[in-house]
């Protein structure tokens, strides 16, 4: 078992990301494949079809409904592909590594992707904070003679410790809280004509962002309680300030 990223209180459930492992974290880990593009009749279906780039142009959220491309039926079962259940936890292993994202509708993926599936102790939501905060540990360990790539061993070697349920959707509504006055800084952007309060607004959105992110791996590694969250908030932004 790989040295986990982030130290968490020993109290918590300990597993890894290996499916059936101990902790019953994860109950599936699947990859994906493209079918071929040269057969017509595998593709523009019903069926969303995820690729990498999708979700690395993305900025903010992590929840992805519909897909560029769409495969057919004959598709799915021709070339293998597992279609994904809503809530699959999507981690791009190559080009980039590290991206994350969860489905909100029944979906498959090309092969930059691994796949995971979450067992009844952890919330698929709080899975993509996880990795999200962990990206700089992927990064590390990502490897490949032509492009840096995550190999699903080394993925599995991963330690994850996590909460009670009910501790882990208090984490995943004052993220989702956090993200939300993030993404605010767009709509604001779109109204405004000047180029001063255009860059005043990017400058708030950049401090957002940086803002989620300390909050995030505070809340993962068990270091700040959520009812805490307030107070702590307050205390970084005056430090930028000061």
């Amino acid at each position: 078992m790989a040295e986990p990223f982030l130290e968490c209180p020993s109290h918590w459930r300990k597993g890894t990301l290996e499916p059936g492992s101990k902790g019953g974290l994860i109950v599936a880990a699947d990859t994906g494949t493209t079918p071929k593009t040269e057969v017509e009749r595998y593709w523009d279906g019903d069926i969303p079809w995820l690729t990498p780039k999708e979700i690395s142009r993305r900025r903010g959220g992590i929840f992805v409904s519909t897909t560029e491309r769409t495969v057919t039926r004959e598709g799915l079962v021709e070339s293998s592909l597992k279609l994904h259940p809503a809530g699959t936890v999507m981690l791009t292993k190559r080009a980039p590594v590290g991206m994350v994202a969860v489905n909100t509708a029944p979906m498959t993926v090309n092969q930059g992707f691994l796949a995971f599936t979450c067992g009844p102790h952890l919330r698929s939501t709080y899975l993509a904070y996880w990795l999200i905060a962990n990206r700089p540990y992927l990064e590390q360990v990502a490897n490949g003679s032509t492009y840096p790539e995550l190999y699903v061993a080394d993925l599995f070697e991963f330690e994850i410790s996590v909460p009670p349920l009910e501790y882990q959707n208090q984490v995943i509504q004052v993220i989702k809280a956090l993200q939300f006055t993030a993404m605010l800084a767009l709509p604001m952007e779109q109204a405004l004509g000047d180029t001063t309060q255009i860059k005043k607004i990017h400058a708030y959105r950049d401090r957002m962002e940086d803002l989620v992110q300390k909050i995030l791996i505070l809340l993962l590694s068990g270091k700040l309680d959520v009812r805490h969250v307030g107070s702590k908030i307050g205390g970084i932004l005056n430090e930028k300030n000061s």
